[in-house]
């Protein structure tokens, strides 16, 4: 089976369009960072800043929110430090962006605490 697209920039090109959906949301923003070390991650997007501060002390894996503003969102993760991975369930509801509702959901990989840890994310808007 194949397709004719006669819209946007060509396949392979740097504007080619894709978009998204994911239930009744849009995927904003998607991607993998390696972090350079066992600290912290920041994301940035339009106006909000995402950091997960990775926390290590023995207990269970948890999540909590930190200080945080209208432009910040300080998440701390407990123990987001194995190889199977730790993250969110579902998305999580951070703010709004443009009128919309925005949502964000990741998972967290690590070999050891002290390890660079990967992390999936994903940005999601919807009603």
């Amino acid at each position: 089976m194949s397709f004719i697209l006669n819209a946007g920039s060509p396949i392979g090109q740097p504007n080619a369009a894709l978009q998204i959906r994911t239930g009744s949301r849009d995927v904003i923003a998607a991607g993998t960072v390696i972090t350079a070390d066992s600290r912290n991650l920041e994301l940035q997007l339009a106006h909000l800043r995402v950091v997960l501060e990775f926390v290590t002390d023995g207990s269970s894996t948890r999540m909590e929110s930190g200080p945080s503003n209208a432009s910040a969102l300080n998440l701390r993760l407990y123990n987001f430090n194995n190889s199977i991975g730790s993250g969110t369930t579902s998305p999580i509801e951070i703010g709004t962006l443009a009128g919309r509702k925005l949502w964000f959901a990741f998972m967290v990989y690590a070999l050891s605490p002290e390890s660079s840890k990967t992390v999936h994310y994903t940005f999601m808007a919807g009603d």
